[in-house]
């Protein structure tokens, strides 16, 4: 039996971008591509510090977390969001840490 993962992608704005495109862009992000994607039980966009914001991303599997980071490479609703993001840093190569669920509570 596969368990829960939970994806925690750190975001940076990239220049020039605000708060409000990135929830824009968000918002189009999950409607044209996460909605779409089989294994995704949950998103939610939080924000850590001013510029700084965590997508966490809950998914059924670390499978379906692999398979849905794949579609991402390739995705045009995917690169607009990216867009909204200081991606200097970022190494796009590395692997996302997958943390497995314990136990979910609500």
């Amino acid at each position: 039996m596969s368990e829960p993962v939970t994806v925690l992608a750190p975001i940076k704005l990239a220049s020039g971008k605000t708060e409000t495109d990135l929830l824009e862009a968000s918002s189009r992000f999950q409607e044209n591509f996460v909605r779409h994607q089989n294994g995704i039980l949950r998103r939610e966009l939080v924000r850590t510090a001013e510029g700084q914001y965590l997508d966490i991303v809950q998914f059924r599997s670390a499978d379906d977390a692999e398979k849905v980071m794949e579609a991402e490479r390739s995705s045009p609703d995917c690169m607009e969001f990216f867009s909204m993001m200081d991606l200097s840093d970022a190494d796009m190569d590395a692997e996302m840490p997958m943390y497995r669920s314990l136990a979910t509570y609500s």
